[in-house]
């Protein structure tokens, strides 16, 4: 063996062996009790750090009411507890601010398979994974099977997995996490996309878990293991190889889909284009679907341009936007979006953000960072400061920055001119209530479906630093600016209202019907 490769094979194992050991520190950690002198430091820090970088911490509770709650629970905090037992009553406090962008991440177990079966269990799908939730009207229902267990029937109400039911789970982790203000569609939607992680907080890492299910007033039990692939790694790679060498001409259609992929955003997790355009009705162009799925994938601007070229090759007529689920982005990405959609030749996205600081705003969107990194990354952090410094400016006493979207521009001149309706729900969030407000208040589209779990008048996100806390190394989210829309709605604290509302039925989510699409396109119809 040469003397190189000796070095490395070194390494590796000396890594490996780091590796293992800060997991089975970590893990260690989770199962060791905080000292009460721990935990009560850990809420003066939350509560110091929100008071003096928090933009609007008293929107929608008094600030008095928030101070007894701190208080309140530094006097419950009278012995030894488990980071995560910690986590559960300093989040309850934070979900009081009724701000749906704050987090506090409670710390799960890891689990470091070694050497070969490394790439093997990242390639593997988990118990969890295979199945699809539905949570509504206090039931758990299975939407999706992905095993291959043909038994497991969709639409099952789901009684426990491994022993506990998900309506206790429902009333332990419920009161640490909120919506924005006080609506409350988002959080059956909320809650069934946490499932899994509160299972695993309870279960730890498993490779099968045993489910009860009922059905037609019977029960039956079954087990959901861990699907590994069936080829062998080292197989594959030979397969690859193989086929570069015999294929001397690259294969059109896989460089076509990679080449879509980028520019209309592949979300891997889910296997599904970020923004999907269709035409629902067999026969007729005029009436198309554009579904946004998020505004964090892809490239937007030539997205939506060949989005919107189509719509006029084929003079479409009725455009349906679908934002169901959409938990928000970036705004280049939904003020491009929105540019598309305006009426007007020029338009004004969001209002400048409310910030507590021009000078320290650079340093607290670096504040989680670990502090050995500072030295490293102050080549950046200090231009970056300048540029955000140059961004913000005081108005009456408040501080602002400018964001994208922000200043006075221009529409599109290829802009959509036809009838727009605009689908919402509960998952609606975040930038994606953003542009539903101003379509709704500015009377460009019908809205139909549900009211959206995003506040109709801004959310505080923006910058969203992760901060570490000293004692029980729990991970602490939150905004630093309170981004509104340009326009508002009277009422504070709720989420944009549909014109026509219309709830998904349990037997609609479960045989895949869709009567919120159903209701535009018999409208559309009629017209």
């Amino acid at each position: 063996m040469k003397r190189p490769t000796i070095y490395l094979f070194v390494l590796v194992y000396v890594l490996t062996l780091l590796s293992c050991a800060n997991v089975e520190k970590y893990n260690r950690f989770i199962e060791t009790p905080l000292a009460v002198e721990a935990m009560q430091q850990d809420v003066n820090y939350v509560e110091h750090n929100l008071w003096k970088m928090h933009p609007d911490l008293f929107l929608y509770v008094r600030e008095d009411q928030l101070k007894v709650k701190f208080d309140s629970l530094r006097r419950a905090i009278r012995q030894p507890l488990l980071p995560n037992q910690f986590q559960l009553t300093l989040a309850s406090v934070l979900a009081q601010v009724r701000q749906g962008h704050m987090t506090l991440s409670p710390l799960i177990s890891k689990f470091d398979p070694k050497g070969k079966d490394k790439v093997r269990y990242q390639k593997s799908k988990g118990p969890f994974s295979q199945l699809g939730f539905h949570w509504q009207e206090n039931t758990l229902y299975l939407s999706k099977n992905g095993t291959l267990d043909s038994t497991l029937v969709v639409g099952s109400k789901i009684l426990s997995i491994e022993g506990i039911q998900p309506q206790n789970l429902y009333t332990k982790y419920r009161p640490t996490f909120t919506s924005d203000g006080y609506n409350t569609t988002f959080i059956d939607q909320a809650f069934e996309r946490l499932l899994p992680r509160y299972y695993q907080l309870e279960l730890g890492y498993k490779d099968s878990i045993s489910v009860l299910f009922s059905r037609a007033d019977s029960t039956y039990q079954r087990t959901v293991v861990r699907r590994f692939d069936s080829v062998d790694t080292k197989a594959k790679s030979w397969i690859r190889t193989t086929a570069v060498k015999k294929v001397s001409q690259p294969d059109q259609k896989k460089s076509d889909l990679k080449k879509q992929r980028k520019i209309f955003g592949y979300n891997a997790n889910l296997k599904r284009m970020s923004k999907q355009l269709s035409f629902p009705v067999k026969g007729d162009s005029s009436v198309a679907l554009l579904k946004v799925v998020d505004f964090s994938y892809g490239r937007p601007k030539e997205a939506y341009r060949r989005i919107f070229d189509r719509l006029e090759l084929n003079s479409v007529q009725y455009l349906i936007l679908d934002l169901r689920g959409n938990l928000g982005g970036r705004l280049s990405d939904v003020r491009e979006l929105y540019s598309y959609l305006v009426e007007e030749d020029k338009f004004q996205f969001v209002q400048p953000a409310v910030i507590t600081s021009k000078f320290n705003l650079p340093f607290y969107q670096v504040k989680g960072l670990p502090g050995w990194s500072y030295p490293i990354l102050s080549p950046f952090i200090i231009p970056s400061a300048v540029v955000s410094w140059t961004k913000s400016f005081s108005k009456d006493g408040i501080n602002y920055t400018h964001l994208t979207g922000s200043k006075v521009e221009k529409s599109k001149g290829s802009r959509y001119r036809g009838d727009l309706f605009v689908l919402i729900d509960g998952g609606t969030f975040s930038a994606a209530s953003l542009i539903a407000t101003n379509l709704k208040v500015g009377k460009r589209a019908v809205f139909v479906g549900e009211e959206t779990g995003g506040a109709a008048n801004g959310t505080v996100a923006g910058s969203l630093p992760v901060l570490k806390l000293p004692n029980s190394h729990l991970r602490w989210r939150f905004g630093l600016m309170d981004v509104k829309p340009y326009y508002q709605v009277s009422e504070e604290g709720r989420g944009v209202m549909p014109d026509i509302p219309v709830v998904r039925s349990v037997d609609d989510v479960i045989k895949g019907k869709d009567p919120v699409l159903d209701k535009v396109l018999k409208s559309v119809r009629v017209q």
